[in-house]
């Protein structure tokens, strides 16, 4: 049972987990500064840095109390939860080390919570837009507005528009016992589907967030993630594969290969899109015609890039 006393507005305490992010982790505590309600607590989880990192935060000069922990390197599910289970406050905002926060983040979504729970909402978790910003320069708006019950959406897909945009009940995630550790890749999606079984996801509808992509992100280094977005398929499934009909389990099932077969091809790298094609025809024939057929013609492509490379 979940203390009620923790549904009210209260205070909040920021998590950060960091690797190798000294070239960041300034700016992201300056947004943190910046904050028209500064948090309570920021904690930053050193996930087995080797870079200057953990000095810059011990010597940071914030109008907050700072906590910087230290652990092995054992991935962002860890993290987070070392941060999350030292934490005592009502609230939970995730950071990551490399994004900043717009200046009313906090603000307004503290707003939204207590609205929506004087009106009776069970409000587990909300978020906000985020913009990616890669270092090419491009930029990317992510805008799934919420308002509700979202289980089913997340079938589909992940629809928290970025992990650092995301403020939880502390009671919620500890209830559900944090990420699942063994992953670290799709971990936050699993939780969150956790969430919107028993509680409502809302979205603070403006861009409260900057997400930086660089070379080093996850999404950049799909061989080094794609084993673990296979686990992620078979958790996902092993919990709610009997919910789902048979068209639903075959698009969950493919759908998430095929975000790792683009990666792959955008990366010219033809040898891991076959192998990955070839797995979505293991589970479905209708890999053929998913996405209108463009998987297959990804893989078609990586044929005859790697025939003519044998030749």
């Amino acid at each position: 049972m979940l203390n009620e006393a923790a549904c009210a507005p209260g205070s909040v305490c920021v998590i950060i987990p960091m690797y190798n992010a000294a070239g960041s982790i300034r700016q992201t505590l300056d947004s943190l500064k910046e904050q028209t309600r500064m948090p309570d607590h920021v904690i930053v989880i050193d996930d087995g840095s080797s870079d200057e990192g953990p000095q810059i935060v011990e010597r940071y000069i914030a109008p907050f109390p700072l906590t910087l922990l230290r652990q092995a390197n054992e991935g962002p599910a860890s993290a987070r939860n070392k941060g999350v289970f030292s934490a005592r406050e009502t609230f939970i905002a995730f950071l990551d080390a490399d994004d900043q926060w717009h200046p009313q983040k906090l603000e307004k979504q503290l707003a939204l919570y207590a609205q929506l729970t004087r009106g009776g909402h069970k409000v587990g978790l909300i978020d906000c837009y985020q913009m990616s910003e890669f270092s090419d320069g491009t930029r990317q708006l992510e805008d799934r507005c919420k308002a509700g019950h979202h289980f089913a959406d997340f079938i589909h897909e992940n629809v928290i528009n970025g992990t650092s945009g995301v403020l939880v009940v502390r009671d919620v995630v500890t209830a559900l016992g944090g990420f699942d550790q063994s992953l670290r890749y799709a971990e936050d999606r699993l939780l969150w589907t956790r969430i919107a079984e028993h509680w409502e996801i809302h979205t603070v509808p403006q861009i409260l967030h900057r997400r930086g992509v660089n070379s080093g992100n996850i999404t950049a280094q799909p061989q080094k993630y794609y084993p673990h977005k296979v686990k992620f398929i078979e958790l996902y499934l092993a919990r709610y594969g009997a919910r789902l009909s048979e068209q639903q389990r075959i698009h969950f099932v493919l759908a998430n290969h095929a975000d790792f077969l683009n990666a792959f091809s955008r990366r010219g790298e033809h040898v891991q899109v076959i192998q990955v094609f070839q797995r979505m025809l293991e589970h479905s024939w209708k890999a053929m015609f998913f996405f209108n057929g463009k998987p297959t013609l990804r893989y078609l492509y990586a044929l005859a890039k790697t025939f003519g490379r044998t030749s």
